[in-house]
C-alpha cells in the first residue's frame, strides 16, 4: 500500500509518519548496500548501532499491528467501513504482519550466523 500523502491515501499524521519511515529504510537500505556511492557501513559500532535500530523499529512496527487491527475492528462492527475497504485494509494488516514475521526470521538467521562466527573466531584465537 503506498502511504506516500500523493499515493492516493488522506494525508494525516499517520500517513506521514508511514511515509517518512518508509524513505528512511530505503535511504538506510541504499547507505549499507553502498548503492549511494558512499560505500557502505565503516564500523562494527555502526552496524550495532544499526541493527539496534532496527530491532525497536520492529517492536514499533509490531505494536501498531494490533491497534490497526483494533481500529478495522471497531469501523466493521460500527458499519462505517463498506466490504472493499474492509478487504482491502485486511490484506494490508496481513501484508504487514507478514513482512514483520520475515524481518523477525532474517535476524534469528542473522543472529544464529554471528554466534557460529563467534564460536568459531574463539577457537580460531585458542
Amino acid at each position: 500500500m503506498d502511504v506516500s500523502p500523493n499515493g492516493g491515501a488522506e494525508a494525516t499524521a499517520a500517513t506521514t509518519f508511514a511515509a517518512r519511515a518508509q524513505e528512511a529504510t530505503r535511504h538506510l537500505y541504499r547507505q549499507t548496500s553502498g548503492l549511494d556511492g558512499q560505500g557502505g557501513i565503516g564500523s562494527t559500532a555502526e552496524v550495532s548501532e544499526v541493527l539496534a535500530s532496527l530491532r525497536l523499529l520492529a517492536e514499533n512496527v509490531g505494536r501498531s499491528l494490533p491497534e490497526l487491527g483494533a481500529w478495522l475492528e471497531q469501523r466493521m462492527c460500527s458499519g462505517d467501513l463498506p466490504p472493499r475497504g474492509f478487504d482491502a485494509i485486511t490484506r494490508s494488516v496481513f501484508d504487514a504482519a507478514s513482512a514483520l514475521a520475515r524481518a523477525q526470521n532474517l535476524i534469528m538467521q542473522l543472529g544464529q550466523e554471528l554466534g557460529a562466527a563467534e564460536v568459531a573466531s574463539r577457537e580460531l584465537l585458542a
